[in-house]
């Protein structure tokens, strides 16, 4: 009985782990890729911007600002920098 909750608490743990891996690689491919679109848009960017990108944790506020690059003409109408 307690080897089969323990077998159970470990496939929990692990199911668990590797969704927050997945959703981890999930942001970070995000935000290199908002990145890179932006660079194209509107060129060098600045520090203060590329760590505003990098610490946005939110796919949803991550897929808006892609939305937004789109759109934008520049880094102001973006609502970075």
């Amino acid at each position: 009985m307690l080897e089969e909750t323990l077998i159970k608490w470990r496939d929990q743990i692990i199911r668990e782990t590797s969704r927050e891996a997945r959703r981890g690689g999930q942001v970070e491919g995000m935000q290199t890729l908002l990145l890179e679109m932006m660079v194209q848009r509107f060129g060098r960017l600045p520090a203060k911007v590329r760590q505003q990108v990098e610490v946005i944790s939110s796919i949803q506020e991550l897929r808006k600002l892609g939305r937004r690059v789109l759109r934008a003409k520049s880094l102001e109408e973006m609502r970075l920098g």
